[in-house]
């Protein structure tokens, strides 16, 4: 899978020096299930992602959810295993964090990935 940085463009800030880029439905369908943890610095591209599960997950995550002007849409902190996420139409990507990685985001913030 592809390795990309998420940076946080408003508040000059990198939320993930090495991130999984999910392009393919099975890859956005498995995403990090199974996983026992996150890395300070890791994450996960769903792209599209109009939406998250937390089905067989084992670590709860930050979310956000990215529209196509690259601004944030939603934030969900701290999402606990078992749990759905909102669905959001028009969303191009949700981006996975470990939990605490998104603790200076806010909705409106503009996001950037590169490689």
């Amino acid at each position: 899978m592809r390795v990309v940085r998420v940076i946080n463009n408003t508040r000059n800030e990198v939320l993930a020096e090495r991130a999984e880029l999910a392009t393919s439905y099975w890859s956005r369908f498995w995403g990090l299930m199974g996983r026992r943890e996150l890395p300070t610095g890791c994450g996960l591209v769903l792209q599209p992602g109009g939406g998250i599960h937390m089905w067989f997950m084992r670590i709860p995550l930050d979310v956000l959810h990215v529209d196509k002007y690259d601004r944030v849409t939603h934030v969900l902190r701290g999402i606990q295993p078992w749990r759905f996420g909102p669905l959001l139409v028009g969303a191009k990507r949700a981006i996975e964090l470990p939990v605490g990685a998104a603790d200076q985001t806010q909705v409106g913030d503009e996001i950037i990935i590169e490689d």
